[in-house]
């Protein structure tokens, strides 16, 4: 039988990760599953656990979805309703703690050493507040303050936020997206299906053949190989759309311990990652650009940093 007192999940519109963690805390066994390949969390984590011979006792579930009631109704994807109780049930659990994904990032963010992030803007962290900006199958957002020596998370709901074009491009855009979707929210296009209707909404205003619609995977590969104007058009609105926004989420969270980018987006883009022109975005807040011009920006490169944020979660809930 694996070792593993712990059950770690990152369940995700697209993807859901499992892990084993020991008592102490080290992640060993782990794997990467299709979320809409099963019908429910319980389904998949049985499917893991007997693939490994795993019987753990506790469970940490990170899930992409506002925390609501106690239970999680995931918000893209297969829209897996999360029950802790349930889950204990099913899997003779004695202890499931259930948070939102990004506050289980938020949680690993201040506590990951330089080798695990890429620094954007090296900035002056003051020990104040701290932002966390994803985009991923959504778009993550969660704040981290300090509090009594440690750290507090306070997950939200920030992708479901506005949109701010600065120039008559974006505002073309913003309109189209507002007749196809009413409200449009930051993660219409800050996400991995967001970068899809993006091109897709760029090549409706140009006229364009927008039929056989790329994956976000697709768009990525014709802008590094520059084979397709669009795509690599749709790369840099989406980069500056981001900066701005992640400069919204820093003034209001007010983040002078610095903004960390996550999600599954940005590390899979590589060099297509404009940090010059994020940075532009970011900073260009008017009277408050020396503030954003001081506030640390990094990306976090761990792909274990939900697990790690969990652990150190797990620690702090009594319980």
């Amino acid at each position: 039988m694996s070792g593993g007192d712990l059950l770690l999940v990152d369940a995700g519109g697209t993807f859901t990760r499992l892990a084993l963690a020991g008592a102490d805390g080290t992640i060993g066994t782990s794997e990467v599953v299709e979320t809409a390949a099963f019908a429910g969390l319980t389904d998949a984590a049985r499917d893991f656990l007997a693939a490994h011979g795993a019987a753990p006792r506790r469970a940490a579930i990170a899930a992409a979805g506002p925390v609501e009631h106690g239970v999680v109704q995931m918000t893209n994807g297969p829209r897996w309703l999360i029950d802790p109780g349930a889950l204990a049930d099913a899997l003779a659990l004695s202890r499931v703690v259930l948070v939102n994904d990004f506050a289980a990032v938020a949680a690993a963010a201040p506590r990951l050493p330089p080798a695990r992030l890429t620094a954007l803007n090296a900035g002056e962290a003051d020990g104040g507040a701290i932002a966390v900006v994803g985009p991923g199958t959504g778009l993550g957002v969660a704040i981290v303050i300090p509090d009594k020596g440690g750290w507090r998370g306070l997950p939200g709901e920030g992708g479901h936020a506005g949109l701010s074009p600065v120039n008559d491009r974006e505002i073309a855009l913003l309109y189209q997206l507002l007749r196809r979707f009413g409200h449009v929210k930051a993660e219409h296009v800050l996400s991995g299906p967001g970068l899809e209707v993006l091109w897709e909404t760029l090549a409706a205003l140009d006229g364009a053949d927008a039929s056989a619609r790329p994956t976000a995977g697709e768009i990525a590969e014709r802008a590094r190989r520059k084979s397709c104007a669009l795509s690599s058009e749709a790369i840099a609105i989406m980069t500056g759309w981001l900066g701005g926004f992640a400069g919204d989420v820093a003034l209001i969270a007010g983040a002078t311990g610095g903004v960390y980018l996550a999600g599954g987006v940005l590390p899979r883009w590589g060099d297509l990652f404009d940090h010059a022109l994020f940075l532009r975005r970011f900073t260009a807040k008017g009277a408050h650009r020396g503030l954003m011009e001081r506030m640390p920006v990094k990306l976090i490169t761990d792909p274990q940093a939900t697990f790690k944020g969990l652990i150190a979660l797990l620690a702090e809930t009594p319980e």
